[in-house]
C-alpha cells in the first residue's frame, strides 16, 4: 500500500508540474486573450465611441480587408528597419574596434556619442531629413543614428572584459592586435555584443516609426498617422499591432541566432526571448 500511495504522490507531483508549466508557457497568451475579452465587452457595454477606440473584432476585421495595404506598408517599414540596422551593426563593431584599438579614439568619441544619445531622436531627425532629403536615405540615417548605441557600449564592455592572463599570454607571443581582436576580445564579447543586439531590434523599429512620421509616404508608422487624421482609429490599432509583431519576430530572431553562433553555452539569459 505504501508503494501505491508513493506511486499515486509522484504521479501528482509530477502532473503538477507539468500543468504549471504549461500554465507559465501559455501564461502571456491567456492574458493576451483575456485582455481582449475586456476590451471588447467594456467598449460594447459602455457604447464607446468607435473612433476613439474600437473593439478587437472591428480591427481584425478592418485588417482582413485592408491587408494588402497593411502588407505594402509593412514591408517597406521592415525594409527600413533591416537596412538601417544592418548598417548600426556594421558601423558599431567597426568603431568598437577603433576605440579598443587607440584608447585615446575613444576618448575623444565616446562623449560625442553619448552627447547625441542624450538628445531626443524626435529634435534630430528633422536636421537629418533637411541634409539627407525625405525618403528612404531618411529612414536608414535615422534608424542607425537610434540603433547603434547600445551595441557600442555593449561592445566596449565585451572587448574590455577579456582575462588579463589571456591577454598578455597572447603578448607574450607577439601576437597582433588583430589577432587579439579576432581571437581574444571577440569571442569574449560576443553575448555583450548579441545583449546590445537585441536592444537595437527595438530602437531600430522606433527610428523606422520616427522618420516615417516626419517625412514619409508609407510605411506602417505614416499608416498610423493617416488612421489618426481619417478618425480611422482601427486602421491604427492595425498598424500598432503589426509593428508590434514585427518588433517581437525581430527580437526572437536575434535571440535565435545568438545561441546559434555563441560560443559559450549554459547562458542564461532572461531577456534572451519574448
Amino acid at each position: 500500500m505504501k508503494a501505491i500511495e508513493r506511486k499515486q504522490r509522484i504521479a501528482l507531483t509530477v502532473g503538477g508540474n507539468s500543468f504549471a508549466k504549461a500554465l507559465e508557457r501559455w501564461s502571456s497568451l491567456l492574458l493576451i486573450i483575456a485582455v481582449l475579452v475586456v476590451w471588447e465587452a467594456a467598449v460594447r457595454f459602455f457604447d464607446v465611441p468607435r473612433f476613439l477606440l474600437p473593439t478587437p473584432s472591428e480591427i481584425v476585421q478592418l485588417t482582413i480587408d485592408e491587408w494588402s495595404l497593411i502588407q505594402m506598408h509593412s514591408l517597406a517599414t521592415i525594409w527600413a528597419i533591416l537596412t538601417g540596422y544592418l548598417a548600426a551593426v556594421a558601423f558599431a563593431l567597426g568603431i568598437s574596434a577603433l576605440m579598443i584599438r587607440f584608447p585615446l579614439f575613444e576618448r575623444l568619441i565616446m562623449p560625442i556619442f553619448v552627447g547625441l544619445q542624450s538628445v531626443p531622436k524626435i529634435a534630430i531627425a528633422p536636421l537629418i531629413l533637411v541634409w539627407v532629403g525625405a525618403g528612404a536615405g531618411s529612414k536608414i540615417v535615422v534608424v542607425m543614428s537610434i540603433a547603434f548605441f547600445p551595441i557600442v557600449i555593449n561592445t566596449m564592455a565585451g572587448f574590455k572584459e577579456v582575462d588579463r592572463g589571456l591577454a598578455d599570454v597572447f603578448r607574450s607571443v607577439a601576437a597582433t592586435e588583430r589577432q587579439m581582436l579576432l581571437r581574444l576580445r571577440m569571442p569574449y564579447a560576443v553575448p555583450y555584443i548579441f545583449a546590445g543586439l537585441r536592444i537595437g531590434t527595438t530602437l531600430a523599429v522606433l527610428g523606422a516609426i520616427v522618420a516615417e512620421w516626419l517625412a514619409a509616404s508609407n510605411g506602417l508608422g505614416y499608416l498610423v498617422l493617416s488612421g489618426s487624421f481619417n478618425f480611422n482609429t482601427a486602421r491604427s490599432f492595425a498598424a500598432i499591432i503589426a509593428l508590434a509583431i514585427i518588433g517581437t519576430a525581430f527580437f526572437n530572431a536575434m535571440s535565435w541566432l545568438e545561441r546559434r553562433i555563441s560560443w559559450r553555452t549554459g547562458i542564461n539569459d532572461s531577456t534572451s526571448q519574448v
